[in-house]
């Protein structure tokens, strides 16, 4: 059993979904008994290990990932256009987020796009399909309604800014898909163990990050492992409201305002972290303790000793910062604070 460590500190969010990120892109490459945990420190650090875990591997199978989803056929790369109101903007096929198409037909052709790429992709993995229903998808089921609100279908971690008419596949998938892919496996390496910082946008207030830490320079390998970690959290659409999304709070808000993760010691497997993260019991102890209800508050308690007993030793909770524009609303999760159970 080897381990990888991956830099960033227990406080970023970016660090907990580059760890994730990288759990799942091991996993699809066959490797059995990948595992997560922090080290018992004052500053806990995050390893990834499992049997034949070399940093090298690791790397290599990082650039291999983004290559498979630089190639033209990739729904990763796959546009459309959106016609409404006279106009015609090209988006991202599988973006969450877009502008609604403007009627009915416009809405079928949307998803018969979305399915034919699916079905003629023989490359398309479990994974991928994990990451896709993790990130929801524009909500059609609300098309007829007069104040549709597309965006709720999608997940509250999808945090791609819509200035200029942006959207996340288009544009923050896929241009990193293309940077990592021509990457040697030798500077993933290094970005992945926190050594160094390669961020195509070169800029001091980047938003390669996506809104998991504050502007700020982001490894483009580091990016796109934590962008693939979104798949832990799988998605609860609402037939009226938003989507339910776990880790996020209050629950039926567009803009929530706290977000929340698990940290254990103890070595997890990936599908303990995504059952962990879509249970009751993970939101109770999260976000219970919020409610001026006194029965909240004691089945957040409770809920703390159940996750305890699974090997959960806390969570950590990260405040939302809200910016930007009403048109354009930018959210960012800020530097976040363990609290043992």
């Amino acid at each position: 059993m080897s381990e990888v460590h991956i830099g960033g500190s227990y406080t970023s969010a970016l660090t907990h979904l580059a760890g994730l990120g990288v759990a799942a892109i091991l996993e699809e490459s066959g490797h059995r008994g990948v595992r997560i945990r922090w080290t018992q420190t004052a500053n806990p650090k995050m390893l990834v290990s499992g049997p034949g875990v070399e940093e090298t591997t690791l790397a290599q199978l990082v650039v291999d990932h983004a290559e498979r989803h630089s190639r033209e056929s990739s729904w990763v790369q796959t546009l459309t256009k959106i016609r409404k109101g006279g106009k015609e903007a090209e988006v991202g096929l599988f973006s969450p987020r877009i502008a609604a198409p403007e009627d009915s037909d416009s809405w079928g052709s949307l998803y018969e796009q979305r399915r034919a790429v699916i079905d003629a992709d023989p490359d398309v993995t479990w994974l991928d399909g994990l990451f896709l229903q993790a990130l929801g998808e524009p909500a059609y089921w609300q098309a007829d309604l007069k104040d549709a609100m597309p965006d709720e279908g999608a997940s509250r971690w999808e945090m791609k800014t819509r200035n200029r008419g942006e959207d996340f596949v288009r544009n923050r998938l896929a241009p990193l898909a293309r940077e990592v892919s021509g990457r040697s496996a030798d500077a993933v390496t290094k970005a992945l163990l926190g050594k160094t910082i390669h961020d195509s946008a070169g800029k001091e207030d980047s938003r390669t990050g996506s809104g998991f830490t504050t502007p700020q320079p982001v490894d483009d390998a580091v990016a796109w492992c934590s962008l693939w970690g979104i798949s832990a959290f799988r998605l609860f659409p609402a037939i009226s409201g938003v989507a339910v999304t776990p880790g996020a709070w209050p629950a039926a808000v567009t803009h929530p305002s706290m977000m929340s993760l698990p940290l254990s010691t103890s070595p997890l497997s990936l599908a303990k972290i995504r059952r962990i993260m879509r249970s009751k019991a993970f939101s109770d102890a999260s976000f219970g303790s919020e409610s001026s209800n006194s029965g909240s508050r004691i089945q957040a308690s409770a809920a703390r000793v159940s996750l305890k007993r699974t090997g959960i030793d806390g969570i950590v909770r990260f405040p939302i910062r809200k910016g930007g524009s009403s048109s354009a609303p930018e959210r960012q999760i800020l530097a976040g604070m363990f609290e043992p159970f």
